[in-house]
């Protein structure tokens, strides 16, 4: 019985150094030929069958060096010099272990490990667990969701109509810079939107998604750079798109593809010689903020004369105009939409017309006398003349008395700076204008269609 008490005391101290596996309260049973004894609550770290029953054959025999092998399981041989011992048992549903042998007195000898279960099942050979015999309401299983942005996303700028615009302005705190010019910060922010087509829900700016902006080249609509996030964009005039990416530690994943395209832009260029006039036409409402830039329309036309309004501060949307630069150098003037139409009654001479697409003023006839501007007067048009979009001429009815040339003159009655001696001089009929209406200097050197004594003439 010394020999069975030492060697149970071995096996539950084995058992309880054992480390690396799972452990649980067993029952250790021992058996020698009629002795029996058993220990109940024993904590068992479960370890490989073959490493337990190797310690325990080992210990009670004391010849660990001269067994060949075990590895454990159902009718596995040990070999003991002469001696064999059989393992009858494994770790199985129940998780028991017995071991099998006989003594040099041929007395049988049982160990019996019983642990609750059901337990884990272990597989030696492949060392993996499956959870066979455990119920199912046990198991608790955590998951998330995550969405991917490029699957039915969609990012957009204000109503998502390509090509919307939004005018800009230079920044008086950052020198070099833009800024938007009726907008603020957060009513930039809320005019970017990202939308599950999935769920049918709008995603949250910076808690879901962050956008990144593109600059876009305006012939192939495909980004020029990396893009930047919304808080660092400059923004300069140009074409652009947006794109949203998620957000760090949020439910979605990926990016969205390039939102619909906006334009920024401070306003419509226009350039103007010192001194001199330039007609425009479009279908906004328009102002310009240079001190040296004016704004006319033409009220009234009577025989040479073309009656010019007083200056105007807001001129009406559709109202054919013209630019004059009062300052002593070439300026080019941005002429910028209002925000709303100006709250101004003003008469408009119904002959004199724009356009906003390139176009051709037609050769005056026996019924019409048309005329086309060369910056300081109306010049008669013998021969069709292409103007460019965005331009103004006059159209009038066919009279005897109708002139050659057509003069500006202010409202009280002056002229608007041309001396009247020299309108009808080879000085001023000589000077040559390109299609769009500037003057240049001197006779053009390169090949092209100008205009010349308010003709069109071809220089090879």
């Amino acid at each position: 019985m010394k020999t069975i008490s030492r060697y149970l005391m071995t096996l539950v101290a084995l058992f309880a150094m054992t480390t690396g596996a799972w452990a649980d309260e067993a029952t250790i049973t021992l058996k020698c030929g009629t002795t029996e004894k058993t220990y109940e609550n024993v904590t068992l770290p479960w370890s490989s069958t073959g490493d337990i029953l190797k310690q325990v054959i080992s210990d009670y025999k004391n010849v660990a060096s001269n067994i060949d092998a075990i590895t454990g399981g159902d009718g596995k041989v040990v070999k003991y010099g002469n001696e064999q011992f059989t393992v009858t048992g494994t770790f199985s549903g129940e998780a028991t272990v017995v071991v099998s042998w006989y003594n040099s007195s041929k007395q049988s000898a049982t160990i019996t490990v019983t642990a609750p279960g059901p337990l884990l099942t272990l597989n030696e050979a492949k060392t993996e667990a499956t959870m066979e015999s455990m119920p199912t309401s046990d198991v608790t299983i955590d998951y998330e969701l995550v969405r991917d942005m490029s699957v039915q996303m969609t990012a957009t700028m204000g109503d998502g109509t390509d090509g919307l615009r939004y005018r800009v302005k230079k920044s008086e705190q950052n020198p070099g810079k833009y800024e938007p010019a009726d907008l603020n910060m957060m009513q930039v922010l809320a005019l970017v939107a990202v939308n599950d087509g999935i769920e049918h829900k709008a995603l949250t700016l910076n808690q879901d998604y962050f956008c990144r902006i593109y600059k876009l080249d305006e012939q192939t609509l495909l980004p020029e750079g990396d893009g930047v996030k919304l808080f660092d964009f400059d923004f300069a005039p140009g074409l652009y798109a947006l794109k949203a990416f998620a957000t760090d530690g949020s439910n979605y994943d990926g990016e969205t593809a390039l939102s619909n395209t906006f334009k920024l832009f401070e306003g419509y260029e226009v350039v103007v010689p010192a001194g001199e006039y330039v007609t425009y036409y479009k279908d906004e409402a328009l102002y310009v903020e240079d001190e040296d830039g004016e704004l006319y329309t033409i009220t009234s036309v009577s025989g040479d004369k073309a009656i010019l309004s007083n200056a105007i501060e807001t001129a009406p949307s559709g109202t054919p105009l013209l630019v004059y630069n009062k300052g002593t150098e070439e300026k080019t003037f941005l002429l910028i939409p209002a925000n709303a139409e100006p709250n101004l009654a003003l008469d408009v001479y119904d002959g004199f017309i724009g356009t906003m697409q390139p176009t051709v003023i037609a050769a005056s006839d026996a019924s019409t006398d048309n005329y086309a501007f060369n910056g300081k007067q109306f010049v008669w048009v013998m021969n069709e003349i292409a103007i460019g979009a965005n331009k103004a001429y006059l159209s009038i009815p066919k009279t005897n008395g109708n002139p050659k040339n057509i003069r500006l003159y202010r409202g009280n009655g002056e002229t608007t700076g041309i001396d009247a001696s020299l309108v009808n001089s080879e000085e001023v009929n000589s000077v040559w204008y390109d299609l769009n209406g500037r003057r240049l200097q001197g006779k053009p050197s390169l090949k092209g269609v100008y205009i010349k004594n308010g003709r069109k003439v071809v220089v090879p």
